[in-house]
């Protein structure tokens, strides 16, 4: 037994030896140089382009069987220029040799050197790649069958790959640009299926504003049998420069903890996302499914606390607001989702300073969905600041003017939405609305907001609508206040605590415009108003009116009441019609305690001035009988001129036209009086010329 396996030993030395021998006999009888041409032709056959071999072949069988070819260039499409498709500087692998024998390749090391791919798509929209199917065989002519035995089988183990120095240029004359990849290096060890082995990549990315320098380094691990990817320990250095890149020059870093495909089962997970980017610093997960047949996507993203205003710097955007201290602090998290029928973000939540946004948003076909819920928020620390020349109540530093607002026309041509905005609590325009909501329903360049919330003990309801047109929208606004504690409302709209009482309003306005600003110098239509039980504060009209009246009669001063000053009144309503933000009344009515007033004016709603002449009638009653010296004006009408704003209104009695009334009176008393007395002596020398001829005439009949 010893002796057969000696022999068999024997044997296979002396064919391995054979072998080897007739390997280096191979390598040193044959010079693959001489095979450039049928090379060549056999390229042209398949591809239709030419290949240019500069460099030699070289062909080494031992220790392994080595091809390496140098310099060497494949031409470009016809009317892609003179420069090459694609050239090389060498390429060069290396199989061992042992597994030949069992018709086994394997790889030990595949290296590639020096490539250069020229990408290029014309203004027609062809590129220069998609005629490389060159010469097709005839249809009739049957594939050559496959020698018995089968195919070698290959292996994709490899000691080493390596690829250096490649550049890869796209130039797109469709669209104006061109990108470069250059100095692209790979290098993997150890490569080889169900095996995970280190894999490492750099190259840098120029376009026409922004060069980026990438170099990463991971674990990857193949599978083909279950066609199944993985990528681990990722880590990714990105340093960008240029115009196009935010804030001209920059670092980013992006990890993962694992990324698997499997394209047999259509899934793709990635766990442990981190990017850190223009002070970003974003975590997440994805899950996958149906990557090739109905793609749907799931997972999670969390932003860590930033500063927005940095960030909006990194991208040259100087936003002013009218409180410099807001857009400090923000965050943000959700849960995303991704399927042919809809994209969105789930258990949203958003800090931004004080203020916290929750709720979800999301595209369902071409239909932008919402439903989100902010718990308290000042609007109007958002809004611009006050432009040149405007000048911003004292009060109110830190609140924006609407009039710089721009109406974005492109956006609200093509909005195709449909959602709903809530808020706790809201401070917008100086007003403060508690339980809001906000109900937008947009398409076709119409967009419906309809509003409601509690406001100051009342509600507010109505709708506002925009139309938009080729350069500007119109917009009409159909709005209601009812019952509403008008002290807190004007002291935050109007910084003014001159009103109380209960309110309602009603609002049907239309206009049209690009901004805010130009909508509001334009505004038309209706509008009228009650105040009921209230008061006008901080002015006691009953006491100037018996100050004015002692000192028309010379009398002396009544003293002033002691507590707040202030007008009480019954109701006060009006209507008007508003033409260019002129507001113009006629019909103005108010009932006081001890007068009723009626009258006519305007209001400039741009700079909220009045402009009203009121008749005030004095009515008796326990008000007027209170003061002995003002009951002889029970039924007597007094002139009023309102002028000021609505914040600080001035109303002064007209007290001349009262005294000229008065005169008027007397002197008609006095002409009476003088009349009636003129009378009376007529009268009486008529009865006395009338006695003394009576009597002449008795004298002369008893004659």
């Amino acid at each position: 037994m010893g002796r057969i396996l000696k022999l068999l030993g024997i044997v296979v030395g002396a064919v391995v030896v054979l072998f080897v021998a007739v390997l280096l006999a191979i390598g040193l009888l044959v010079d693959p140089n001489d095979y450039k041409d049928e090379i060549t032709v056999a390229v042209a056959r398949a591809t239709g382009r030419e290949l240019t071999l500069t460099g030699d072949l070289d062909l080494a069988l031992f220790p392994t069987v080595r091809i390496a070819v140098g310099e060497a260039s494949l031409s470009n499409a016809p009317g892609f220029g003179a420069q090459p498709f694609a050239r090389i500087a060498s390429a060069e692998l290396a199989v061992a040799i042992l597994p030949l024998l069992s018709r086994r390749i394997e790889v030990d090391e595949a290296r590639l050197s020096g490539l250069e791919l020229n990408l290029a798509r014309d203004a027609q929209g062809r590129n220069n790649w998609q005629d490389l199917g060159g010469a097709q065989a005839p249809a009739d002519q049957a594939p050559a069958p496959e020698p018995d035995g089968g195919g070698a089988n290959i292996s994709l183990d490899a000691g080493a790959i390596e690829i250096e120095n490649a550049r890869v240029t796209w130039t797109d004359a469709m669209a104006g640009t061109r990108w470069e990849l250059t100095d692209f290096d790979l290098e993997a060890e150890g490569f080889g299926p169900d095996r995970a082995f280190p894999l490492e990549m750099s190259f840098a990315l120029a376009g026409e504003d922004v060069n980026v320098r990438v170099t990463s380094a991971m674990r990857a691990q193949i599978s083909l049998a279950d066609n199944a990817y993985r990528l681990t320990d990722l880590d990714v250095q990105i340093a960008g420069t240029g115009p196009g890149w935010p804030g001209g020059a920059g670092q980013a870093e992006l990890r993962l903890a694992a990324l698997a495909a499997n394209l047999n089962d259509e899934t793709l997970s990635l766990e442990g996302l981190e990017l850190d980017a223009l002070g970003l610093g974003v975590s997440g997960n994805l899950e996958g499914r149906q990557l090739l047949s109905n793609l749907a996507l799931s997972g999670d993203v969390t932003i860590a606390p930033f500063n927005p205003r940095d960030l909006l710097q990194a991208f040259e955007i100087v936003l002013e607001t009218a409180d410099p201290e807001v857009l400090s602090r923000a965050s943000a998290s959700a849960e995303f989702v991704y399927d042919a029928n809809q994209m969105g973000l789930r258990n949203m939540r958003l800090m931004l300073d004080d203020s916290e946004l929750s709720g979800e948003v999301g595209m369902r076909g071409e239909q932008l969905r919402f439903d989100l819920a902010v718990n308290d928020i000042n609007v109007d620390r958002y809004l611009p600041p006050p432009a040149e020349g405007e000048q911003a109540p004292a009060e109110d530093e830190g609140e924006g003017s609407l009039d710089e607002v721009d109406l974005p026309l492109d956006a609200l041509r093509t909005l195709n939405a449909q959602g709903r905005l809530a808020f706790e609590r809201a401070q917008f325009i100086g007003l403060t609305l508690t339980g809001a909501s906000f109900a937008l329903n947009a398409r076709d360049g119409r967009v419906s907001l309809v509003p409601q919330a509690m406001l100051y003990g009342g509600q507010y309801s109505g709708e506002i609508t925009l139309e938009v047109q080729a350069d500007a929208a119109r917009a009409t606004l159909v709005q209601q206040l009812e019952n509403v504690d008008m002290l807190p409302l004007g002291r935050d709209l109007l910084d003014s605590e001159m009103v109380s009482g209960t309110g309602s309003l009603t609002l049907d306005l239309a206009s049209t415009g690009s901004n805010l600003g130009q909508m509001r110098r334009d505004l038309d239509g209706d509008v009228s108003f009650t105040l009921r039980d209230g008061a006008w504060e901080g002015f006691d009209l009953w006491y100037e009116l018996r100050r004015a009246k002692a000192l028309f009669d010379r009398a002396p001063q009544p003293e002033r009441p002691e507590g707040p000053r202030r007008t009480p009144f019954s109701v006060v309503s009006a209507t008007g019609v508003v033409q260019d933000a002129i507001l113009t009344n006629r019909d103005l009515t108010g009932t006081l305690p001890f007068m009723t007033i009626t009258g006519a004016g305007t209001a400039n709603l741009l700079d909220d001035t009045l402009s009203f002449d009121l008749v005030a009638r004095f009515v008796d009653g326990p008000a007027l009988q209170s003061d002995p010296a003002m009951v002889d004006l029970a039924g007597q009408e007094l002139p009023l001129k309102v002028g000021g704003t609505i914040a600080e209104p001035s109303v002064l009695p007209d007290f001349a036209a009262l005294v000229r009334s008065r005169v008027q009176s007397e002197v008609r008393d006095r002409v009476e009086e003088q009349r009636s007395a003129v009378q009376e002596e007529v009268e009486q020398e008529r009865e006395e010329i009338r006695e003394r001829v009576r009597d002449r005439l008795r004298g002369i009949l008893e004659r």
